[in-house]
């Protein structure tokens, strides 16, 4: 249920440009975008905070496996 919305177009999307946002941010590509801000919140913060929950629950399903 928690990530019921990466299976929506736009859910793909987030993840997607979080993904290529925080490996571009780590060599030193579109950090200027990282650091912007949208509602107050940072694209960096809401990129760290998905890429946090795709990659726990990605590894807590391989846990059955």
């Amino acid at each position: 249920m928690l990530t019921d919305w990466t299976n929506t177009t736009w859910g793909q999307v987030v993840v997607g440009v979080s993904i290529l946002g925080l490996g571009a941010a780590h060599f030193g590509k579109g950090s200027d975008l990282m650091s912007k801000s949208v509602m107050g919140i940072s694209v960096g913060t809401v990129a760290g905070a998905v890429g946090v929950l795709i990659g726990l629950t990605t590894l807590l399903g391989m846990k059955g496996e």
